[in-house]
């Protein structure tokens, strides 16, 4: 587990390097937007390119930048959602490192060694999701055996007429 951990400190470093490299090529993307419509517009004002085509240009170099500044902001978050997933796993490894560490010892309290297992492991969705839906069709079932026997019930019952 220790292991995994120092893994996963390496992991970060590695995620922090790759963001500050995708921010500074974005920051380098920028500058050349800026220079090529700078470059249009000089281009425009000393009359060697017209209105229309200063127009289309400009439209075009716009749209090419906010593609990448939309690539540059899903990058970003996928960065920031990383980050969240490794440190959450990171403070899990931590809490059963601890746990193994007070059980090695003999220090651990069995009830309270328990808690924290079960606190990092945890139950998936996917596990609450199956035993309601097992109560959910016991019911569903008892009620529909119910109905049932009302409905034989009465159909045994002499017409009120």
């Amino acid at each position: 587990l220790k292991g995994l951990y120092e893994s996963g400190k390496e992991r970060i470093t590695q995620l922090n390097a790759k963001e500050k490299q995708s921010k500074q090529r974005f920051e380098v993307q920028q500058k050349e937007h800026l220079a090529r419509l700078a470059t249009i517009e000089a281009r425009f004002k000393n009359h060697t390119l017209s209105e229309e085509f200063r127009t289309n240009e400009t439209r075009d170099e716009n749209r090419i930048f906010n593609y990448w500044a939309k690539v540059r902001e899903r990058q970003h978050r996928q960065f920031h959602t990383s980050l969240k997933i490794q440190h959450g796993t990171m403070q899990k490894e931590k809490m059963m490192i601890d746990a193994y560490e007070k059980t090695i010892a003999g220090t651990a309290n069995k009830a309270e060694v328990k808690k924290e297992i079960a606190k990092v492991s945890g139950v998936p969705e996917v596990v609450f999701l199956q035993v309601a839906w097992r109560s959910a069709a016991k019911y569903f079932s008892d009620a529909l055996s119910q109905v049932r026997a009302a409905k034989e019930e009465l159909r045994k019952q002499p017409p009120l007429v």
